[in-house]
């Protein structure tokens, strides 16, 4: 090889390596748009996915917060209609027992006006036979005076 050719072969070569790292730039600026745009894509994707994932799952919840809503609703309805029966069942009790204490306190009167008329009765009949034994005494004691004192007749 001559000098010539040396320097024209030496002169292409930096203009091969400056056309290779041309084309190497271009190839990574290529592939850095193309990452990008993926990239891009995928967060685009994610992001559609992660709001209708977050859709999904609100109207999951406000279905549970309405079932758990009606559920409490239900039991609550239960609970008041319980409530009531009981009520009308103690209700019914108490009148039941008033009733039967107002039979009882009728009777106990009904029975304590007897025994009162009764006892009357008794007291009416010892003050009569009290009356009757003093008049018999008061009889008694005026005959056995007269047999005593002298008869101012005879």
């Amino acid at each position: 090889m001559t000098t010539d050719e040396q320097g024209a072969g030496s002169g292409d070569r930096p203009s091969a390596a400056a056309r290779l790292l041309e084309i190497a730039a271009l190839n990574a600026d290529e592939l850095i748009a193309e990452s990008r745009a993926e990239a891009a894509s995928i967060v685009a994707t994610a992001q559609a996915d992660a709001d209708q994932l977050t859709e999904s799952i609100h109207a999951q919840a406000e279905q549970l917060r309405a079932s758990a809503s009606a559920q409490a609703d239900a039991v609550l309805a239960a609970a008041r209609a319980e409530a009531e029966r009981v009520h009308a069942e103690l209700e019914q009790a108490r009148e039941e027992q008033n009733a039967e204490l107002d039979r009882n306190r009728t009777t106990t009167l009904a029975d304590l006006a007897e025994r009162q008329a009764a006892l009357q009765a008794e007291v009416a009949r010892l003050q009569q036979l009290e009356q009757e034994h003093r008049n018999r005494m008061r009889s008694y004691l005026t005959e056995q005076l007269a047999q005593i004192e002298p008869n101012p007749s005879a």
